[in-house]
């Protein structure tokens, strides 16, 4: 309990200035926070075991179950939030779930703001080890539930949308390579985003989102971990009643990391770093993207 404690404090001061690709490429009350990222960084726990090993093999001591609990603060122009990602393994099975609070979420036009949960997400994945290629693969589909309130009104009657008020679902696959200090790894992952009806009954589909991401990470001594990954991501174009939007967004990141695990916890900084944006009618470049820097810690409950 004292550990969970010490855990939360050290969390708690940490912030995340991240503004996710499609939420930038959507600015309305009905943008979400895709779970991409959740999956990409909410990496399964035998991966940290593996890097960790001195052998880079499965170390003898791997539990057949275990769990995760993992605290992360965002800080946007119009939003702060905290997430718990929660993650159970059993073998090579894993469930879980995150569950996103809005410290608040301003309307940018009023100044005015809200706070409350945001649209929960539940996911179920398959990981196995090669043991004899030195790989592990990583399967992985999550749902996110329209938990938020998308008709939340200020005071003075401002609506401030904490949730989409759709099902969006993802499927990503995972391979990780070890080789002597060095993991590589690929990430495919793809969202198909739900469908809305909007104040004057017309049906809007968002877009989907897809997402590749590459990178390496590399062990060093003091037990600290430096890894870079490339990602390269598109928002589809919305439709509003069968009529196609212009909003499809095409973007790509760097992303280096700086990884401490020490006993139980894991610590993740690092930062996002906008290198290409492009839309077909040019309403975004590289500098309505910002540079995002980002904290967040794990700590193995069992």
């Amino acid at each position: 309990m004292n550990k969970m404690f010490l855990m939360l404090i050290l969390v708690s001061i940490g912030f995340i200035y991240a503004q996710e690709p499609w939420e930038d490429a959507s600015n309305d009350n009905h943008s979400t926070d895709v779970t991409a990222d959740e999956i990409i960084n909410n990496e399964p726990i035998v991966i940290s075991e593996i890097i960790g090993s001195t052998t880079n093999d499965t170390p003898d001591n791997t539990p057949e179950m275990d769990m995760t609990i993992s605290v992360e603060t965002y800080y946007t122009e119009y939003a702060r939030k905290i997430t718990i990602p929660l993650w159970y393994r059993f073998r090579d099975f894993g469930v879980s779930a995150s569950i996103p609070f809005f410290i608040a979420k301003e309307e940018p036009m009023s100044g005015e703001s809200l706070s409350g949960i945001g649209d929960i997400s539940l996911g179920f994945s398959y990981g196995k080890y090669l043991e004899e290629q030195n790989t592990y693969l990583d399967f992985n589909f999550t749902a996110k539930m329209p938990t938020g309130d998308p008709e939340a009104e200020t005071d003075d009657g401002i609506n401030i949308a904490l949730g989409s008020d759709t099902w969006d679902f993802t499927g990503a696959a995972s391979a990780y390579y070890f080789m002597d200090d060095f993991t590589f790894k690929g990430n495919l992952v793809y969202t198909m985003n739900g469908k809305y009806t909007d104040a004057l009954d017309a049906e809007n589909d968002r877009g989907d989102n897809f997402l590749f991401v590459a990178g390496a990470d590399y062990r060093w001594q003091y037990r600290l971990i430096f890894g870079v990954n490339a990602n390269y991501g598109i928002h589809f174009n919305s439709e509003s009643d069968g009529t196609e939007g212009t909003d499809k967004l095409v973007f790509m990141d760097i992303k280096p990391v700086v990884k401490y695990p020490i006993s139980l916890f894991e610590f993740v900084l690092g930062a996002k770093i906008p290198i290409y944006t492009d839309t077909p009618d040019n309403s975004f470049n590289e500098g309505d993207r910002n540079m995002a820097f980002f904290f967040r810690a794990n700590y193995q409950l069992f």
